[in-house]
């Protein structure tokens, strides 16, 4: 039997995909931020903990405001170039699976 045509379904969800690389990688992105910023945020705060109030409150605001974007504007690229590194045949699997994984994540974490 036959199974090329599930390759060739494949090939084109891929080429339906490949276009929007960018933003497939940003909504990962972002969603690892919402699911675990809450730690990194845990961690600036023991970090900047001692330091007297009107600073840490800015520390504090600079890097919600600038970290975490520094912290996306990283991750994006990253996970975009390891997406355009995929086979066509695998990259919906991947994205989906992708999308999944972070699922479990949040799940884990109590988040849904």
């Amino acid at each position: 039997m036959d199974l090329s045509f599930i390759a060739d379904f494949l090939s084109v969800i891929a080429g339906w995909m490949k276009p929007y690389l960018g933003e497939i990688g940003l909504s990962m992105a972002a969603t690892l931020l919402v699911i675990y910023g809450d730690n990194i945020t845990q961690m600036v705060k023991t970090q900047i903990g001692s330091l007297q109030m009107f600073l840490k409150i800015t520390l504090f605001v600079l890097f919600c405001a600038f970290g975490f974007a520094l912290i996306t504007s990283f991750i994006t690229p990253l996970l975009v170039n390891v997406l355009a590194g995929v086979n066509d045949a695998w990259l919906p699997i991947v994205i989906i699976g992708g999308f999944y994984l972070l699922g479990m994540g949040a799940q884990k974490k109590g988040m849904i």
